[in-house]
C-alpha cells in the first residue's frame, strides 16, 4: 500500500490546534512544538509555547499579569477584544483579589484558558482571601493561577515529574515533554467500556488519562500551581472547586427566565459569529436549531453557512442520521442559510490528516470521520469560525434516569451509562478518588443536582474537548452554550420544565423558521375527476406482474417494503398514476383511463385522453389540425407552452406560400426542432405525423395495427411497441383513416440542414441554450435537480450566472449502497461553489425523519402509482414525488439536466430503447411539479459552440 503524501505545513497548522504548552523554567518542550512561538517572559518562572493559530491576550495590573489564550467574550459589555478583557480582569484583581478575578472570568463566554501570576513582591489584597494563600516569592517563582472556561472546552492537562512542571491543551504535549509512560490499564479500561457500551459515546472517565501521572483540570475547578522558591524545590499543584459559589435559587417564572435566556443566548451567539465567517454545525436536534435561529441574522450578514456531516452507513442503519441531514437542510432553507452536506469518512492512511490527528491524540485514536470531513471539506483559509451547540443539554436534562442514591463510584458509573445500573465491576477503576479531587459532594454543590453537574463536568469536560478539537483541526470551534451565566439561568427552572425544553420551545415558537417543517398536503397538481381505489388497481397490476399476488411491493437490497391497501386510500392515487400520460385512440374504443376527460380530435375518428396535469392544446382547421401536448419551447420564435406553439404551427401550415407538401415538411422540421418536453400531432388530408421530443419525455407507444398511440404501455388496450426519439409516426392520410407506422426521423426531417440554417442566422450552441433557459425561467422559480449527471452540472454553471430565484435540490435513498450517496455530497460542494442554495431530500421518511401517518400513506400511494405506471420496473424504483411535494413551493419548476441519446444514423440497428426499459428521473417525479428540460433540444449538439 502506498502512503499518501504529507504536507508538513498543514501538519504544523493542524496538530494540537489552537494549543499551548506551559513548562517550568529549564524544561525542554515536546518536539511537537517545533515551529510554535515561545513567550519566555510573559509569566514568571515559566515558558509559554503557542500553536501558530493560538490567540494570546494579556493585561497587566498592580497585582500581576492576566493571560487569556483563545477567544474570550464579555457578553454583557459586548467585547470580543481579548486584550481589553484581560486588562479589565487585571483591574478586578487589583480591586477585589483573586476570588473576584476568578468569578468575573467565570462569567465570560467564548472559549479560553486563563493564566494569572502575581508580579514579584506584590502584596495580597486585604480582605480578599489572597493573604491566606500568600503572595509571590521575591524570586518570582511563586503561584500560577489556571482557570478554564465554563465547560473547559479548551482543556487543561498537567503533571509534575522529576521537579519539572508542564501544563498543556492535550495529554500528548505534557507526556512528551515530561517523558510520561502510557497508562496501559487506562487504555484497557477504555476498550472494555467501548465493548460494553456498544457504539455509545465513550471516554476515559473520572481522573483517568492515557498517561501515568497526568491529570485533567475538571470544569468548575481551578489550579493553584506553586513552582517552588528554590531550584531544588519541586512544583506543587492544588486542584480546587470554585463553582458554585452561591446556593441555587429555583424559580417557576418561565417568562422571566426566558427573557434573560433569550437575550443572553442571542447576544453570545451573535458575538461569536461576528469573529469570522460563521459556519454552524446544524442537525435536526433542538440545540443546534435554537442556535441557528438566534444567530441567523448575523450568519446571513457575514456570508455564513450551516453544515451537516453524515456517514452513509449510519443513514442505512436508521432514520435518525438521515433526519439530521434532511431536517437541517429544511431548517437552513427556512432561515435563509446556505447549507452544506459533508461526507463522514476516514482519511488516507499515512496522509496529512492521519499524521496530525495521531500526533494530537496519541496514544489514543478516537473516531475521526467527522473531524476529517470538516478539515477536508470546509474552507481552511483562516476565515471560518465554527459554531457548535454542545452544552445546551447541561441546562436541560441529559441524564434522565435520576435516583436519590448517594454519590459513590458505583453511582457515577451508572450515570455514565445513563441508567440505574451497570458497570458496577468497573466503578472503582473509573471513579475512585474523583469525588474528593473534584469536591463533588452535596454540601459543596449548593443545591445543584449532581446529575446535571456530572454531564457538565464529565460528559462535556472529559469527552467534549475531543469533539471541539476535531473542529479546531481546520478552523476554530466556538460554543454559544459555553456560558456559565446562561447555564445558571437555565438551571434555575424546575426539572420538569427543563426536561420539556420549555426555553427552546419558546424560542422556536417566537421564530417558527427554526422548527422542523410539518407535513403539508399535496402540491398543486390537480386531482383526477374520479377516484380509483387501490384494490381495483392492484388487481389490474397483479395480472401484469408475475409473482405479485394481491399486493404491491418494492424490493431494495433484499427487503420488501409493503404498501398497505388501507393506507393508499387516504390520498389521490389518480394524481400520481400515469403522470403526464395520454392516449390517442379510435373514438369507438373504450376509455383508457376512467376519469380522464376525452376530447374529439380533428377529423372526428380519434379521441384524446390526457392526465389532468398534462398541458395540451389543439387547433383544428379544414381537413385536419395540430395537437400539442406538454411544454414545448420554440427557441427561435420565443414561444412557450402548448397553446402558443400549437397556434404557431397551425398558422404556418395555413399560410405557408409553397405547396401543401412543402408546408407540411416545413412544419414537421419546425416541430422536430422544438425544445422541451412535448408531443406534436399534425394531421392533414395528405399525411399524419406524430413527433416526440428528443427525450420522449411523455412516452410513445404505438398500438398494434397502428390504430393509436399511448404514453405508457399500461394505457394500451392490447400489445404496443415502444419508440425512441429517433423515430416518428406517420400515416399517408388524415388521422384515424390510415394506420400509423414508425418512420426514422431522418427520413422526413433534415436536422443537419436545420442546424446549418440556424447557424447562418447567428445561433450557436451557447446562445441557443441561453435563450432557452431565459424562456424557461419565466415559468417560475428554478429548482435544479442536481444529480450526478453531467447535464445538471452544466445547468448549474449556466444558472449560477444569475442566481435570483434559483435553488438546487438533490435526493437520497438512504438504504442504497454508499456510492448512491456520492452525487449528494458532490452536489452540495458544487452548489456551494456556485453560490446556489441547496436542499437534500430523503425518499423514505418525512423531512423530520418521521415515517407514520399521512407520510407513510402518501409514500405508499406514490409507490403503488409508480408500479401501476411502470409495471415491469416501477416496483424496484422509489418515487420522488412525495419528497418533492413536501419540499418544493407550489410555483416551483423542477429543472433536470437529462440529455437526449445521440440520433441513430439512418440504417443503423435500433437496439433497445432506454425510454422503454425503466422509469427515468422525470417519470419518478410523477408530475407533482412542472419540469424544465433545457437539453431536450435536437439542434443543440449540432450547432457550433
Amino acid at each position: 500500500m502506498t502512503t499518501a503524501p504529507v504536507d508538513e505545513a498543514a501538519v504544523l497548522d493542524g496538530a494540537h490546534p489552537h494549543g499551548y504548552l506551559l513548562v517550568s523554567g529549564g524544561t525542554t518542550p515536546a518536539g511537537d512544538t517545533q515551529g510554535w512561538r515561545a513567550e519566555p517572559g510573559l509569566l514568571p518562572g515559566v515558558v509559554l509555547h503557542l500553536h501558530p493559530r493560538t490567540v494570546l491576550a494579556h493585561g497587566r495590573g498592580g497585582h500581576g499579569v492576566v493571560v487569556l489564550l483563545g477567544h474570550p467574550v464579555d457578553v454583557v459589555a459586548g467585547i470580543t477584544d481579548g486584550d481589553r478583557i484581560a486588562s479589565r480582569l487585571a483591574g478586578t484583581w487589583d480591586l477585589g483579589g483573586q476570588d473576584a478575578l476568578v468569578r468575573e472570568a467565570a462569567t465570560l463566554g467564548g472559549r479560553w484558558t486563563l493564566l494569572a501570576a502575581p508580579r514579584a513582591g506584590a502584596a495580597p489584597a486585604a480582605g480578599t482571601g489572597d493573604e491566606l494563600r500568600g503572595g509571590v516569592e521575591q524570586d518570582g517563582r511563586g503561584e500560577l493561577l489556571v482557570v478554564p472556561d465554563t465547560h473547559a472546552t479548551q482543556p487543561v492537562f498537567y503533571a509534575v515529574s522529576d521537579g519539572r512542571f508542564a501544563l498543556a491543551s492535550t495529554p500528548a504535549l505534557v507526556a512528551r515533554t515530561l517523558g510520561l509512560a502510557v497508562d496501559e490499564a487506562a487504555l484497557a479500561l477504555l476498550e472494555e467500556l467501548r465493548r460494553r457500551r456498544g457504539g455509545a459515546v465513550t471516554y476515559l472517565p473520572g481522573l483517568r488519562t492515557a498517561y501515568l501521572g497526568l491529570a485533567p483540570l475538571v470544569p468548575n475547578c481551578l489550579l493553584q500551581v506553586r513552582l517552588g522558591t528554590r531550584p531544588d524545590q519541586a512544583p506543587t499543584v492544588r486542584h480546587e472547586r470554585f463553582w458554585p459559589w452561591r446556593e441555587r435559587e429555583e424559580t417557576t417564572d418561565v417568562r422571566a427566565v426566558y427573557r434573560v435566556f433569550r437575550e443572553r443566548l442571542g447576544a453570545h451567539a451573535q458575538l461569536l459569529a461576528g469573529l469570522g465567517r460563521p459556519a454552524l454545525s446544524l442537525t435536526a436536534g433542538w440545540d443546534s436549531r435554537v442556535t441557528a435561529t438566534v444567530a441567523a441574522d448575523v450568519l446571513r450578514a457575514r456570508d455564513g453557512l450551516a453544515f451537516t456531516y453524515v456517514n452513509p452507513r449510519d443513514a442505512r442503519a436508521g432514520r435518525a442520521a438521515m433526519a439530521d441531514v434532511t431536517g437541517a437542510s429544511a431548517v437552513a432553507a427556512q432561515l435563509g442559510l446556505a447549507h452544506r452536506v459533508l461526507r463522514w469518512r476516514q482519511p488516507p492512511p499515512g496522509g496529512t490528516f492521519d499524521v496530525l490527528h495521531r500526533r494530537t491524540y496519541a496514544p489514543l485514536s478516537p473516531s475521526r470521520g467527522a473531524a476529517h470531513a470538516m478539515w477536508a471539506d470546509l474552507p481552511r483559509d483562516g476565515s471560518i469560525v465554527q459554531l457548535q451547540s454542545n452544552g445546551g443539554e447541561t441546562g436541560t436534562t441529559f441524564i434522565q434516569a435520576r435516583t436519590g442514591e448517594p454519590l459513590s463510584p458505583v453511582r457515577l458509573a451508572r450515570m455514565m451509562m445513563g441508567a440505574t445500573e451497570g458497570l458496577e465491576d468497573l466503578a472503582g477503576q473509573m471513579y475512585d478518588g474523583y469525588q474528593d479531587h473534584a469536591a463533588m459532594t452535596a454540601d459543596r454543590l449548593l443545591g445543584y443536582d449532581h446529575h446535571d453537574l456530572f454531564y457538565w463536568e464529565q460528559r462535556i469536560g472529559r469527552w467534549g474537548w475531543q469533539k471541539f478539537t476535531d473542529g479546531d483541526f481546520g478552523h476554530r470551534i466556538l460554543l454559544p452554550f459555553n456560558d456559565r451565566v446562561l447555564l445558571e439561568t437555565m438551571l434555575s427552572l424546575p426539572y420538569p420544565q427543563r426536561e420539556a425544553k420549555v426555553l427552546f420551545e419558546r424560542i422556536l415558537a417566537d421564530e417558527p423558521a427554526g422548527r422542523l417543517p410539518e407535513r403539508r398536503s399535496a402540491g398543486r397538481a390537480p386531482e383526477a375527476t374520479a377516484t380509483t381505489r387501490l384494490g381495483a388497481l392492484t388487481r389490474r397490476v397483479s395480472t401484469r406482474l408475475p409473482g405479485v399476488a394481491g399486493r404491491l411491493g418494492q424490493r431494495v437490497g433484499g427487503r420488501l417494503e409493503r404498501v398497505d391497501r388501507d393506507r393508499a386510500q387516504l390520498t389521490g392515487l389518480d394524481r400520481l398514476t400515469w403522470p403526464r400520460g395520454y392516449a390517442v385512440l379510435p373514438a369507438a374504443a373504450p376509455a383508457a383511463r376512467p376519469g380522464w376527460a376525452r376530447r374529439e380530435l380533428p377529423g372526428g375518428t380519434m379521441t384524446l385522453e390526457a392526465h389532468p396535469a398534462l398541458p395540451h392544446a389543439q387547433v383544428p382547421f379544414e381537413g385536419g389540425g395540430v395537437v400539442v401536448l406538454g411544454d414545448p419551447v420554440d427557441v427561435e420564435a420565443g414561444l412557450t407552452g402548448a397553446r402558443e406553439v400549437a397556434g404557431a404551427l397551425a398558422q404556418q401550415l395555413r399560410t405557408h406560400p409553397g405547396t401543401p407538401a412543402a408546408a407540411l415538411a416545413a412544419v414537421e422540421a419546425r416541430a422536430a426542432t422544438l425544445a422541451g418536453g412535448w408531443l406534436v400531432l399534425l394531421s392533414t388530408p395528405a399525411r399524419t405525423v406524430v413527433i416526440p421530443d428528443p427525450l420522449v419525455s411523455l412516452g410513445l407507444h404505438l398500438l398494434e395495427g397502428g390504430v393509436g398511440l399511448v404514453s405508457h404501455d399500461g394505457l394500451a388496450p392490447g400489445p404496443s411497441t415502444c419508440l425512441g426519439a429517433d423515430h416518428l409516426l406517420a400515416a399517408a392520410g388524415p388521422l384515424g383513416v390510415v394506420p400509423l407506422h414508425p418512420v426514422s426521423l431522418a427520413v422526413l426531417v433534415d436536422l443537419p440542414g436545420a442546424a446549418r440554417h440556424a447557424a447562418d442566422q447567428g445561433w450557436t450552441r451557447g446562445s441557443r441554450l441561453a435563450r432557452h433557459t431565459e424562456l424557461l425561467r419565466r415559468r417560475g422559480p428554478v429548482w435544479l435537480g442536481l444529480t450526478g449527471e453531467e447535464g445538471s452540472r452544466q445547468l448549474l454553471e449556466l444558472l449560477a450566472q444569475d442566481t435570483a430565484d434559483v435553488q438546487a435540490i438533490s435526493w437520497w435513498d438512504r438504504l442504497a449502497p454508499d456510492e448512491a450517496a456520492d452525487p449528494v455530497f458532490t452536489a452540495s460542494t458544487l452548489a456551494a461553489t456556485a453560490g446556489v442554495p441547496h436542499r437534500v431530500l430523503g425518499l423514505r421518511e418525512d423531512l423530520d425523519g418521521a415515517h407514520g401517518g399521512p407520510g407513510r400513506s402518501a409514500r405508499g400511494v406514490a409507490e403503488a402509482a409508480l408500479a401501476a405506471s411502470w409495471p415491469q420496473d416501477g416496483r424496484v424504483q422509489l418515487p420522488l414525488s412525495d419528497a418533492l411535494d413536501q419540499a418544493l413551493p407550489d410555483d416551483a419548476v423542477l429543472w433536470l439536466g437529462s440529455r437526449p441519446v445521440p440520433p441513430r444514423a439512418l440504417g443503423a440497428p435500433a437496439g433497445p430503447s432506454a425510454v422503454c426499459c425503466n422509469p427515468r428521473v422525470i417519470d419518478l417525479t410523477q408530475g407533482v411539479r412542472p419540469v424544465a428540460l433545457p437539453f431536450s433540444d435536437r439542434l443543440l449538439s449540432l450547432l457550433p459552440r
